[in-house]
């Protein structure tokens, strides 16, 4: 929304927000689903992913038409590959003759590497975990095409993305008023009722809870760590819904194991998680059968010693992304599908730097070794974060129900981090009354703050 547009919604009343972000959803409306949008949905729909081969041949075919724009549009990338003959490309392997491009080479050279105008285009903003902002320019017909696989993956789980009521857990800047018990918008257009993850707290979860007993939403999606807080609340407090929803989609954070019991039990429907990612990444989707997807139809994902992602992705032509290193790791596993999907299996995306802490011995601490602490705390723990400015240190911040919150407690939570952490680890539990969320409106379990 414009400046003017900003300045009349935050200070209307919530019937005319709710018009204003309807009326801003139209608009989005008409940029994702036009006509493009309409055949391609058919077209992935119709599509048969079970043969690897060709799978493996359509990648290559569309790799090579995607080079060819990208080395006639992007100045940057006309530059990188002045001295490659790119001719000996003959299969997606031969890839690897091309640099890795680095966030921070995109970054400086982000002007020359746009193939558009932002007037021409839509724009995407991404860096909210390194602090450093990248706008990224989608062209207005890969970003209809990337909404129609998002779709064609949630219609092939029997959901229909424009007949469903949706309640949609994001980063928006939705609530201006001080001291308002509405922490909610609604999007009329897609039968879309936003929810603010910055005011999701114990004291307005009541709040947001009589709305969805209300609205009874058919879909969940969002943020990981949003719903996973909701989930906990309704556990801890022995609360019965008055809906069930078909399915919970997941997406912009890591979904762990502790994340998807809690989420599956609470609300008695299937999670399905993907990953994409602001800048455009190929598309990994999770199948019927509870699988992780790599999907070949979508661009390339590599992998350096490190499990590092590195990615190519056949839908961003605005932004050109070839063989760049998304800052994400990825690990794969063998295996055949009963989904019926010849596409690769991922047996977990792992996080980046702010995704693992040090322990005292320097070896790394991921956030899944924590899940197994926080999966084992007593149940007068509602929250907890780590943060870790030096390498001799940790802080944990706690939030607590402090009528139950005992000493035994303290010690129980003590020992399982010396036990992840070593002796000589200093470590500090501070109990706090809630924890801030981010800039993005998500809320993080780790804080890496340690120097490169």
């Amino acid at each position: 929304m414009n400046k003017l547009i900003t300045t009349v919604y935050k200070n209307s009343p919530v019937w005319f927000q709710n018009l204003i972000i309807s009326g801003y959803g139209y608009l989005i409306y008409k940029k994702r689903y036009g006509r493009l949008y309409r055949e391609k949905l058919t077209e992935f729909l119709s599509r048969d992913y079970t043969s690897l081969e060709f799978e493996k041949q359509r990648q290559f075919s569309e790799f090579v038409r995607f080079l060819d724009f990208t080395v006639q549009n992007s100045k940057f990338y006309k530059k990188l590959y002045s001295d490659i003959d790119l001719s000996k490309i003959s299969s997606v392997d031969d890839i690897s003759i091309l640099p890795v491009v680095t966030k921070e080479l995109l970054r400086a050279n982000i002007d020359e590497v746009y193939t558009i105008s932002e007037k021409e285009g839509i724009a995407s903003y991404t860096g909210g975990t390194t602090g450093k902002a990248l706008k990224v320019l989608f062209t207005k017909e890969d970003y209809q095409i990337r909404m129609a696989y998002l779709d064609a993956f949630k219609k092939r789980l029997g959901i229909d993305p424009f007949k469903v009521k949706k309640a949609t857990f994001s980063g928006r800047s939705l609530i201006y008023k001080k001291n308002t018990k509405i922490f909610w918008r609604y999007n009329f257009i897609y039968k879309q009722r936003l929810y603010s993850t910055f005011h999701i707290s114990e004291t307005n979860m009541p709040y947001y809870l009589e709305d969805l007993n209300v609205f009874k939403p058919e879909v969940l999606n969002g943020f990981v760590s949003a719903i996973f807080e909701l989930a906990g609340y309704i556990k801890r407090h022995n609360i019965t819904l008055k809906f069930q929803p078909q399915a919970i989609f997941t997406t912009s954070e890591t979904l762990l194991p502790m994340h998807r019991e809690l989420i599956e039990e609470v609300f008695g429907c299937k999670v399905y998680d993907q990953y994409a990612s602001a800048e455009g990444a190929p598309f990994i989707t999770e199948c019927a059968s509870g699988n992780l997807h790599y999907n070949l139809d979508t661009g390339i994902i590599e992998t350096d010693e490190n499990d590092n992602m590195i990615v190519t992705s056949f839908t961003t032509k605005g932004t050109p992304l070839i063989r760049y290193n998304i800052g994400d790791q990825i690990i794969f596993k063998e295996g055949v599908c009963p989904c019926g999907s010849s596409h690769p299996l991922v047996a977990s995306i792992k996080g980046r730097k702010v995704d693992y802490l040090l322990s005292s011995n320097k070896l790394k601490i991921s956030l899944s070794h924590l899940a197994d602490v926080i999966k084992g705390n007593p149940n007068s723990v509602i929250k907890m974060q780590f943060i870790q400015d030096e390498v001799e240190s940790l802080k944990v911040l706690l939030v607590v129900d402090r009528n139950s919150y005992c000493k035994d407690h303290e010690e129980k939570i003590m020992t399982e981090l010396r036990y992840r952490f070593g002796a000589n680890m200093q470590i500090e539990l501070q109990l706090v009354e809630d924890i801030p969320k981010e800039s993005s409106g998500k809320y993080s379990l780790i804080k890496n703050n340690l120097k490169n």
